[in-house]
């Protein structure tokens, strides 16, 4: 029993010394469908929440989306927007790799991932569906001010999910904006 409690005193000492061990994060950019179809393009939103566990590890979750991705669909007799969306649930753990006295960090990551297919405009030939799959990640980041609360960054991440009979690959390029506390 001591040495569970000390173990435990341990953990909590650890946690309380390390300051700015959780991020929230916002970013945008722009998401490209590989395979498949190749080629559908989308405006990509998305917002993540991190726990540094560790100093060169932390555990990343967040959502992100794409919106719109197949546009306006033409043919000789019709003109129809499914207005759908892809959106993402990501999460798993990231290697952080500080830099530069701390004021710039480089991460990698990789973890599963839950997507989801949604249509706005009911159509024949487009269906909604979701399935699981992974995401890999790589990242570059840097201190906006002298604590290290502003963040400003660049991760390009690539989604493989098997959904139903669709085999989806995305990736998606975003710019970041955190604050770390």
């Amino acid at each position: 029993m001591r040495t569970l409690i000390l173990v435990f005193f341990l953990m909590a000492t650890i946690a309380v010394a390390q300051s700015e061990r959780s991020q929230v994060t916002f970013s945008g950019g722009e998401a490209v469908e590989v395979g498949r179809f190749g080629g559908a393009t989308a405006v990509s939103l998305g917002g993540s929440y991190s726990f540094r566990v560790l100093r060169l590890l932390g555990i990343e979750a967040g959502v992100l989306t794409a919106l719109d991705p197949t546009g306006i669909l033409r043919g000789a007799n019709y003109s129809f927007d499914a207005k759908d969306r892809f959106t993402w649930v990501q999460f798993g753990p990231r290697l952080i790799l500080p830099l530069w006295d701390g004021r710039m960090e480089v991460s990698a990551g990789a973890g599963g991932a839950y997507e989801n297919y949604s249509i706005g405009n009911a159509s024949g030939f487009l269906l909604p569906r979701s399935g699981w799959g992974g995401n890999l990640s790589a990242g570059a980041a840097v201190a906006l001010d002298h604590r290290g609360h502003l963040w400003l960054g660049m991760t390009p991440r690539w989604f493989l999910v098997n959904a139903g009979e669709a085999h989806d690959r995305w990736f998606i390029a975003a710019g970041e904006c955190g604050f770390r506390f």
